[in-house]
């Protein structure tokens, strides 16, 4: 399991590489969306061809995606005070968990099995220990 639930610390340690992943993402779309400006401050409208008039849609696209990538959290070590519910989706009928942040973003949790959600979910939902 890449995820380790630190009850000492009462923290999610999670070791999945999303970061990367996910920088790379913006990166293409961010390509993607400069292309699309290149392409349509080149020339005027007249003198547009069918590459860009096909740029314009990939340029939205990347768009709405960077918007959607703003709404996730990459964070690995995630202090169960951070964290207000868990989510679970389904996703081409495979389930998929999710935390809610008390910051407001999503962070994906890579699980292989329903056991290990169940596990994650318990560990989330227990009570939380006090100590003076």
């Amino acid at each position: 399991m890449k995820i380790k639930l630190d009850e000492e610390n009462r923290q999610l340690k999670i070791d999945d590489n999303l970061k990367f992943q996910y920088w790379m993402l913006k990166f293409i779309m961010f390509s993607n969306l400069f292309q699309m400006f290149v392409g349509l401050t080149k020339a005027p409208i007249s003198e547009w061809d069918t590459l860009t008039w096909f740029w314009i849609p990939i340029g939205l696209v990347s768009l709405f995606i960077l918007y959607y990538f703003t709404k996730l959290s990459t964070k690995e070590v995630i202090p169960l005070d951070e964290i207000q519910h868990p989510i679970l989706k389904n996703f081409f009928r495979r389930k998929r968990l999710s935390l809610k942040l008390k910051n407001g973003k999503a962070r994906h949790i890579p699980t292989n099995s329903i056991k290990e959600m169940k596990q994650i979910q318990n560990f989330i939902n227990s009570p939380q220990k006090v100590t003076n």
